[in-house]
């Protein structure tokens, strides 16, 4: 049998020749995208187009803020495969040449380690580990928006990002709790100043997007070690078509691979948006991670105006075990 003692000395040699494994995906943030599969950059005209196309202000509402929160988890089929869970917080108020934004990213990862065996004097036995792996940041931007000319834009959101990132070798078990004990892991923050980037086109009843984020790849120190993480640059673009009034269909595909580099995503993203009424919307989408095994997910979500210009958002996304799983809800207000 294996002694805490020996575990603690097998955990800590595992510890010591990791590197951090969790990134942020495109997709954290956003409620309306989400009911669309994500399918939002060329979509984007209200306070939430600070984090997804910040060019997409332009053409959007005169007026616009909002308040939204997103839960986005992956179990896989296996225990012996990785689990993790996105939470995206996210708040802003914006006209089409200005917003201000702050939005809270947190993911955590529960990664098995490979089964270590030890000879006994009976045999062998083993031990299973997990990884716990963690990154929070926090980002307050000012989103700036310039017309080049008629239906054209570009816009940037200049940020301060806050990151904390940590990791920890535990003994392998409930996924949820190892979630939980992943997100109260202690964390020294750093700050570091970063930049997203977004362009729009629209004419008639076509709009095409392109959003960069993470300009300058900002990275912070991971609690404990001598390792950093490094936010990688992501590239989405984005196409939208107004089929009938108020109704739209829309496409996204990045352009980047996002997420850990063992488990990369590359997604695409199909998703429609329609008023049934002057108070209802309804929407729905597709999602696809494109890189290796394929995780197909679909959205639905809707909006109920409860004011003339005050909004409640709802989704939630489903699929298959190793398919992304959650909900979100967010109110907003536009004129």
């Amino acid at each position: 049998m294996f002694t805490s003692s020996r575990v603690f000395l097998l955990a800590a040699a595992v510890l010591a020749v990791s590197r951090p494994v969790v990134a942020q995906t495109f997709d954290i943030v956003g409620t309306r995208a989400a009911g669309m599969g994500g399918a939002f950059v060329a979509v984007a005209d209200d306070a939430s187009a600070t984090y997804w196309n910040p060019a997409g202000l332009a053409l959007g509402h005169p007026f616009s803020t909002g308040a939204d929160r997103k839960d986005t988890e992956v179990k896989e089929k296996n225990f012996d495969d990785r689990t993790s869970q996105d939470i995206g917080s996210f708040a802003g108020i914006a006209i089409p040449v200005l917003g201000f934004s702050y939005y809270r990213l947190r993911t955590t990862a529960v990664t098995p380690v490979n089964t270590i065996a030890l000879g006994q004097s009976n045999g062998a036995s083993a031990a299973r580990l997990a990884r716990l792996d963690k990154l929070s940041t926090h980002q307050t931007g000012i989103t700036l928006v310039q017309s080049l000319f008629q239906g054209v834009a570009i816009g940037t959101t200049l940020k301060v990002v806050h990151g904390d990132a940590a990791i920890a070798v535990v003994p392998d078990g409930n996924r949820d709790e190892l979630l939980d004990r992943a997100n109260d892991l202690p964390t020294d923050g750093t700050n570091k100043f970063d930049a997203d980037l977004g362009v729009i086109a629209g004419g008639g009843r076509l709009k095409v997007g392109l959003t960069v984020r993470n300009l300058t790849e900002p990275s912070f120190r991971v609690t404990g070690t001598s390792s950093s993480l490094r936010l990688s640059r992501q590239a989405r673009a984005g196409l939208a078509i107004s089929v009938a009034d108020g109704w739209a269909v829309a496409s996204d595909f990045d352009l980047t691979k996002n997420g850990p580099a063992e488990t990369p995503v590359r997604s695409f993203a199909v998703g429609t948006e329609g008023r049934l009424d002057p108070k209802i919307y309804v929407r729905s989408g597709f999602h696809l991670n494109t890189t290796g095994g394929a995780r197909p997910s679909f959205s639905a979500g809707g909006s109920y105006g409860i004011r003339s210009s005050v909004w409640i958002d709802g989704q939630a996304t489903f699929g298959p075990a190793n398919a992304d799983r959650g909900w979100g809800i967010a109110t907003r207000v536009t004129y």
